[in-house]
């Protein structure tokens, strides 16, 4: 009986071993795996990303901003937490403060590489997407400035909408170029 409540008392121990609770706070916080992450634990925590709920994605998010220490881990924590959730922060912050780091191990340089031309690759399209919409905005005042026709004649009305697609083309167009041109 003493044994089974020595190994219930070490599976115990063990499996809260990796929470550092504040008494002063009343809260439970992960410990500072995320200060010294090492290949195997960062790849872990973009699967666990990949698989918890984007409420859940957030919450995580946000204890990795709040961390009292911004150090490398946190930052290739946030890196790869980016990629899942837009609550991690700004990509163009993200990426120069991983720049940054000296990353020795072969295996971690390619992780990093792979996501950060990832989170490159997310942040032009977000651009792209902002410029269209503006474009896109812009047409649409224009076409709305216009006077409607007064005759209500199906030729004004056919001419307006011949106008409108021919902007909403010259736009994609625009966006094709520019997306071949990277």
């Amino acid at each position: 009986m003493q044994k089974i409540s020595l190994a219930l008392t070490l599976l115990l121990l063990t499996g809260c071993a990796h929470y550092d609770y504040d008494w002063n706070q009343g809260a439970g916080s992960y410990n500072d795996s995320y200060v010294t992450s090492d290949f195997d634990e960062l790849l872990g925590f973009g699967a666990n990303m990949a698989q918890i709920s984007p409420t859940s994605r957030t919450e995580v998010c946000h204890t990795l901003i709040k961390s009292k220490n911004g150090g490398p881990g946190v930052q290739l924590h946030l890196l790869l937490g980016r990629l899942h959730s837009d609550s991690c922060g700004d990509i163009n912050k993200i990426l120069d403060s991983v720049r940054a780091i000296h990353i020795t191990d072969e295996r971690m340089q390619k992780l990093v590489s792979i996501h950060t031309e990832a989170l490159k690759r997310l942040n032009n399209q977000s651009r792209k997407l902002g410029s269209f919409e503006r474009k896109q905005k812009t047409v649409q005042s224009v076409l709305e400035s216009k006077e409607p026709p007064v005759s209500g004649s199906k030729k004004d009305e056919n001419r307006l909408l011949r106008e409108k697609l021919e902007a909403i083309r010259a736009m994609e167009k625009q966006l094709d170029e520019s997306g071949d041109a990277k």
